[in-house]
């Protein structure tokens, strides 16, 4: 089983809108505040709630920042850049659009500043597990690495602004943290909206985008798009993380969307000003049986009742003709055992098939062939998880044309009045029936008739619901 991230940037993005979103796709306020602790840092407190954005509900997420024995909140969102500024300044008072909650940023006295190491050596010496490190120094380093490219310094020089880099790294590391705990294995990001026009910084009025938010474009050839919007959608914590995280590709060609969650940004534009963040799975056998196992009795029948015909998986080309990746391997010293988690590991991780050959090597010795089928973004998955658990010690791979038959899931009555899923295929005006094995061994299991008898139930069902028998 494969589960995705998919953020929905119509809005753009920015590092509380992320957070919000995951969070509202179902990790607790009271753990998210547990594991920040593990950074020991002071000065601010988080804030999780309910809003609206054109009438729509979001969850918003907050910094509370303690500065100058005052308690307020900045908005890293969609209101100024506050995080990587890298020498002190004098400057006059700013603009309305700069100033928030009575907290003006163009204070006339210097600031202490957090340098892009003190950022890196505070992460890596916390208490968090390595994987929310791994996320949040990447990400940090993505941003440190397009500021000092617009500044013209080394990355080890660049500081961040001391209020900014607080909010800045609770905002990245939270986002690492919401990562880790809902457990997908990649992340994929829409096209991200900008808008137009200037913004004010501590530097003065700059474009849109940023400057380091388009350099962090350019680097990483993130996709973008211009709404006719004044105003700034995309910041540098929004740009860092899916510049850091996100997987170059497209959205698989099937799944089903598990959860949706919604998080508000700080700014009001004509449009609801949101991000979208749905969990998508790829393996869409699993996530039904799952959903039907969680659904009371009365709404699985009501589904079932109004069901049409879904399409199980949308091949690319008229006859379902695309491209794959084909891994190969021969082994003699593994075990089954071995061998067997290994095949379980690579479906989970996105394989679109696996299989073990019996094979004889040099010295004629037994051993086995495990090969691979995946999408060619996958490859490195698969090789990952190949030279982890089995072996092998290299591995050979190769593209290949394969053409799949059209299909779409029905569901069908058994005369008894059990349901069983059935996949339809067709191939030159003939149709052909494959009964979903799992529901097939359910009802195997409740009356004690033979799995073939089932599957011959349900084949002449389907066929006679194709009839509208």
């Amino acid at each position: 089983m494969s589960r995705k991230l998919y953020l929905e940037c119509y809005s753009g993005i920015s590092g509380d809108m992320t957070v919000a979103a995951l969070t509202d796709l179902g990790v607790e306020e009271s753990y998210l505040k547990q594991e920040l602790e593990k950074l020991h840092l002071d000065g601010y407190e988080i804030r999780i709630s309910r809003t609206k954005k054109n009438q729509i509900t979001a969850a918003d997420f907050d910094v509370l920042l303690a500065e100058d024995g005052e308690t307020h909140s900045h908005d890293e969102a969609h209101a100024h850049h506050h995080h990587h500024h890298h020498h002190s300044h004098n400057s006059g008072s700013a603009p309305a659009d700069v100033k928030e909650h009575g907290h003006e940023h163009g204070h006339s006295h210097s600031h202490s500043h957090n340098s892009y190491r003190e950022i890196y050596e505070l992460i890596s010496q916390s208490e968090l597990n390595s994987n929310v490190k791994d996320m949040s120094l990447k990400i940090f380093r993505v941003i440190a690495e397009a500021e000092a490219k617009v500044h013209g310094m080394p990355v080890d020089q660049v500081h961040f602004h001391e209020v900014g880099a607080v909010d800045s790294i609770v905002d990245i590391t939270a986002a690492a943290i919401c990562m880790d705990k809902l457990g997908f294995d990649s992340i994929i990001t829409s096209e991200l909206w900008e808008g137009k026009g200037t913004t004010w910084c501590q530097h003065g009025r700059i474009p849109v985008p940023a400057p380091a938010v388009l350099e962090m474009m350019a680097e990483h050839r993130v996709p973008v798009k211009f709404a006719p919007v004044e105003g700034e959608m995309i910041t540098p914590t929004g740009a860092g993380i899916v510049a850091a995280l996100s997987e170059k590709g497209k959205l698989p060609d099937g799944f089903v969307i598990e959860k949706v969650g919604v998080g508000a940004g700080k700014k009001d534009f004509p449009h609801a000003n949101i991000l979208r963040a749905m969990i998508l799975n790829t393996d869409a056998d699993v996530a039904w049986n799952k959903k039907k196992e969680t659904e009371p009795a009365e709404k699985q029948k009501d589904d079932a009742d109004d069901k049409k015909p879904v399409q199980v998986t949308g091949e690319s080309g008229p006859n379902g003709q695309n491209t794959v990746s084909v891994l190969e391997t021969n082994v003699d010293d593994c075990s089954g055992e071995q061998l067997g988690y290994a095949m379980e590991c690579l479906l989970e991780a996105g394989a679109l098939d696996t299989s073990c050959i019996p094979v004889y090597m040099k010295k004629n010795r037994p051993a086995y062939m495990l090969q691979v089928i995946c999408r060619p973004e996958d490859e490195e998955k698969m090789e990952t998880v190949i030279f982890r658990e089995t072996t092998s010690i290299g591995l050979r791979k190769y593209r290949e044309e394969r053409s799949i038959l059209p299909r779409e899931m029905i569901t069908v009555t058994l005369p008894g009045g059990h349901e069983v899923r059935v996949k339809k295929c067709s191939h030159h005006g003939q149709e052909f029936y494959y009964p979903e094995y799992e529901d097939v061994r359910a009802v195997c299991k409740e009356t004690n008739h033979s799995f073939l008898g089932i599957c011959r139930e349900a084949a002449v069902s389907a066929d006679k619901k194709k009839m509208g028998g």
